[in-house]
Order: C-alpha cells, then structure tokens, then sequence
C-alpha cells in the first residue's frame, strides 16, 4: 500500500523530497517469534520526528508461531505504512534482502527486533546524510533490561572490557568507523555493491560495511544516533549468542581475510592458551603454574573492569555479576571462534 502511494503521487512528491530534504525512509526489520519485543520497537518507529508519509515499515517475517505475526497484521490494519512480507528460509540476511528489494524508500535502515529507538533516530541519520553527503550512517547502542541480570549483561555488552571490538556501543565522539549498529543506506549503495551476504546469518552487517569501506565510502558514527537494545535476559542464551558471534566472525574472515583485526584474536587466544596450557601440565606440571598466573590476571582484569564500568556507570551493585557477564562473553566468543574455523556457514 505504501509503495503505491508513493508510485501514485509520482513527480509530485519526488519533488517535495528534494525540496525539503526528507527522502522516503524505509525501515526493514527481520522478524521471528517477537512476540514479547516487535511492537514495542514498531511503536518507537510510530514515534518518530519525521514526516510519517515518508516512513516505511517493512517487517519480514521467518513465518513467526508465537502470535509475533498477528500482532504486526493488526498494526497493519491501523497503518498503512506499515508492511508484513515472508521469508519462509528463516535466515536474517534473506529477510533484509528481501525488505530492501520490496522497499519504497531512498534511504533503508536496518533495525532489529530487539531495539527500539530515540524519536529523532531517522531524522538525525538524515540529517548528516545531506550534510556529510555520506551514504552509510549509524549511532550508538544503548542496553537496557527488565530484570537485574538483563541490566547487567547490558552494561557488559556496553563497556570497552566487554566488546572492545565494537566502539559504537561506548564511544562519545562523531566519527567514521569500519561498522556501525542498525545502519541507515542510501538506496543506491545495494545496487553498486550488492545486497547482504545470504549465506551469513550473524555478521551480516559488518560484511556489507567492509564492502562499502572497500568501494570507497565511509561510515559516519555519531552518538546523537541512538537505540536501545534489549539483551538476552540469562547467561546461558548470552553464551550461545557470543558463541555464534565468533562462529561467524571467522567466516567474514574467510572471506575477507582483510578484515582480520589483532583483537578478534584475544578472546580465542586466551581460549587456545587455557586449553594447551590445561593438557600440557599432565605433561609438564610447569604448565599449570603459567596457567594459574594468566587465570589470575584475567581475573584482575575483568575483575578491574567491571569496577571501572560500575563506578562510571554509578552502578556499584553490578559489580559482582559484571565479571561473571565479561568473562561468558569472551569465553564463549573464544570458543566460537574456533568452531568457526572448521564450520561452514550453511
């Protein structure tokens, strides 16, 4: 209905765009079994500044069970900018690909489920788009939680001695970066270089970002760009979801292999070192004196950092679990990371 609208009002509203510098926006957001999360991130779109008849919402759905469906279908009825399409394969970067194909906009953003966003994300991705004249921007990430422990995992995932690796969850100046977090596009990027990388279904993002790096753009961070993010609320699901971060991290890489940097090492050298030095003391007890000093500087580390992130944060409570969060994060990450070497990503 939305791209009809737009495809209706032809020549009319391709110039009221130019002239009041509001390209259509299309959000695209992969959808399976949200049934707890796709309405709360779908009425922070409502939300937005920006002008509404210039704002899509595409949700592709893997064929959500949970009732996520039916909730996006009534939300459908009530707007008609508002879409629900199908990805019967179930697979993230065939969800985007599938939005960004069937979206009206001229510029696409990426959103997950999980996130909601600050009222003025779009138009302040708009805005340094025409004054950056940049085709690929993108803000910070701010974690939130219901429960204790969902805000803790957040605070980890939001400090520099948790994912170091990923600065636009922690840095507090404008800059061009290699990726960002629920990027927006121009339209036009795809077509020179192609869509997401169906054969990854983590990782996806940072793939396409290095192409777009590769073809000569650049990427603008900005903190004024923000969302929230909602995180996994136990440490049994954050394990499994870092360890398929660092799955799939080898598999950019395989395919990248410019795009290995030294502290996507760290987590699965400290792994590979426990491991060798765990076997080696059968062998040699030495070993296991090596073991216990590096275990007890990692320990310090983690232990440092959770203090350092809490008294930032004014959060003193969480520094007890935070080292426990740290350290599923890295471990689990470490160990992907090695699995990824012998796993395909089909």
């Amino acid at each position: 209905m939305f791209g009809l609208l737009i495809q209706n009002s032809g020549n009319t509203l391709t110039k009221g765009l130019q002239i009041n510098n509001h390209p259509v926006v299309s959000i695209v957001i992969p959808m399976l079994n949200e049934r707890d999360a796709i309405v709360r991130c779908i009425n922070s779109i409502l939300a937005q500044e920006y002008p509404a008849v210039k704002l899509e919402i595409v949700v592709v759905d893997g064929l959500s069970m949970d009732g996520s469906r039916e909730q996006v279908q009534a939300l459908e009825k009530e707007h008609q900018n508002i879409r629900l399409l199908d990805n019967p394969q179930k697979r993230t970067p065939r969800s985007l690909n599938i939005g960004i194909q069937n979206a009206a906009g001229e510029v696409i953003i990426i959103l997950g489920a999980h996130t909601t966003i600050d009222s003025k994300f779009v138009s302040t991705n708009i805005k340094y788009m025409n004054e950056l004249d940049v085709k690929c921007t993108g803000g910070t990430q701010i974690n939130v939680g219901e429960t204790f422990l969902q805000r803790a995992i957040g605070y980890g995932m939001g400090s520099v001695f948790g994912m170091p690796s990923a600065p636009y969850r922690f840095f507090p100046k404008k800059r061009f970066v290699d990726t960002v977090v629920y990027a927006a596009y121009r339209k036009e990027l795809f077509n020179e270089i192609g869509y997401f990388d169906e054969e990854l279904h983590i990782s996806e993002d940072a793939e396409l970002n290095w192409r777009i790096r590769q073809a000569g753009h650049k990427i603008l961070y900005t903190p004024e760009i923000i969302s929230y993010y909602y995180p996994r609320k136990n440490l049994r699901t954050l394990f499994r979801q870092f360890l398929n971060y660092g799955i799939l991290r080898v598999n950019v890489i395989k395919k990248h292999y410019d795009a290995l940097k030294l502290i996507h090492m760290l987590p699965p050298a400290f792994v590979g070192l426990i491991v060798i030095l765990g076997i080696g003391g059968f062998f040699l007890p030495s070993f296991w004196s090596v073991l216990a000093v590096i275990l007890a500087l990692y320990l310090l580390y983690i232990v440092l950092g959770a203090t350092l992130t809490t008294i930032k944060l004014k959060k003193l409570k969480y520094m007890v679990i935070l080292p426990l969060v740290f350290a599923t994060m890295h471990i689990s990450w470490g160990i992907g990371f090695f699995i990824g070497i012998f796993k395909t990503t089909h």
